[in-house]
């Protein structure tokens, strides 16, 4: 009865993060190998996204480039940027449509990547 249980959980759970990493808009940037720390629909167009990636492997102004790169190839055209080694800050726009990226190393070993899009923005 037991691994009953456990195999149905699994099965859940295993539904449930792939529903959930269906959803995200192609919009979001998530770096290759990044954790996603949460992945969800504000209401009334909003979406938030939080990734992680290991320092060892990527750097600040990287993420940054990628970012930049990948919101072009949506359509969005940069209006704020702001990049260091330690942090980085970057606003696209497309249309009606918005989208902030905030990358910062956190000096415990990860780098947090945060993303706002914001798709009915007046």
């Amino acid at each position: 009865m037991k691994t009953i249980k456990t195999a149905i959980f699994a099965v859940v759970l295993g539904i449930s993060f792939t529903a959930q990493a269906t959803s995200m808009p192609s919009e979001i940037f998530k770096p290759r190998g990044a954790q996603t720390i949460k992945s969800q629909a504000q209401g009334n167009g909003e979406y938030e996204a939080e990734f992680r990636v290991q320092k060892s492997k990527n750097s600040v102004p990287a993420l940054a480039k990628q970012a930049i790169r990948h919101a072009q190839s949506k359509g969005f055209r940069v209006v704020e940027q702001e990049i260091d080694r330690e942090d980085a800050d970057l606003k696209f726009r497309r249309g009606n449509h918005e989208l902030s990226i905030s990358i910062e190393d956190k000096d415990n070993g990860w780098i947090e990547i945060d993303q706002d899009l914001d798709i009915e923005r007046r």
